[in-house]
């Protein structure tokens, strides 16, 4: 009995657990807060984004799910487009550039969608094999990507949270990762917000 008390509190005052021991905040610039958590044998932190926007979660939720607008708010997105799975569902194509000479990633993802009754939206992704999509020439297909947007809504408009973790495979320039851990979710983040608050995406 003493000891599950113990263990309790122990996991109370620490409810992260190791595995958050080295996560740590990299960038606060424009009202965008960027941390990035380190992991033995990978190259590659999983990121966390987190801001405010004046757009409601719907809005937000709409350019999330445009991918004809991605290459222009998703950062370094080369390319993006719908996918049609063999039973009808649907899929997202991304292509990722890279700086010379490292090649691009590319990667299909399945998303899902939460609606909570407060009014919040989640919507999770992750890389899947379940529809094949040939990888272009220059372009190395990702060994995983699995992330989130979580959309909460708050006086003045939106709180939003942006995770990412990948593998993207093959050999990264250690600057290319460090670089990567503050761009990516701040630029996403920026960019997304910029469009978002101004009105819902173009239609494709």
């Amino acid at each position: 009995m003493i000891r599950a008390m113990i263990v309790s509190m122990l996991v109370l005052l620490h409810p992260a657990g190791p595995a958050f021991a080295d996560r740590a905040v990299v960038l606060v610039e424009d009202g965008i807060t960027v941390e990035e958590e380190s992991r033995p044998g990978s190259d590659l932190p999983r990121l966390t984004g987190t801001t405010q926007m004046t757009a409601t979660p719907a809005r937000i939720a709409a350019w999330l799910n445009a991918p004809h607008t991605f290459t222009e708010w998703q950062h370094n997105c080369e390319e993006a487009r719908f996918v049609i799975g063999p039973n009808g569902d649907q899929f997202t194509y991304n292509r990722i550039a890279s700086p010379w000479p490292v090649s691009d990633r590319d990667v299909v993802l399945k998303s899902e969608r939460t609606d909570g009754d407060d009014g919040s939206i989640r919507i999770v992704f992750r890389s899947t094999d379940d529809v094949k999509v040939p990888v272009p020439r220059g372009a190395i297909r990702m060994v995983s990507l699995v992330g989130s947007y979580t959309l909460k809504p708050v006086d003045g408009g939106t709180h939003v949270e942006y995770k990412v973790d990948s593998d993207p495979g093959g050999s990264l320039p250690s600057w290319l990762v460090r670089q990567a851990a503050k761009d990516l979710p701040y630029f996403t983040l920026k960019n997304l917000r910029a469009r978002a608050e101004v009105g819902l995406p173009p239609e494709a």
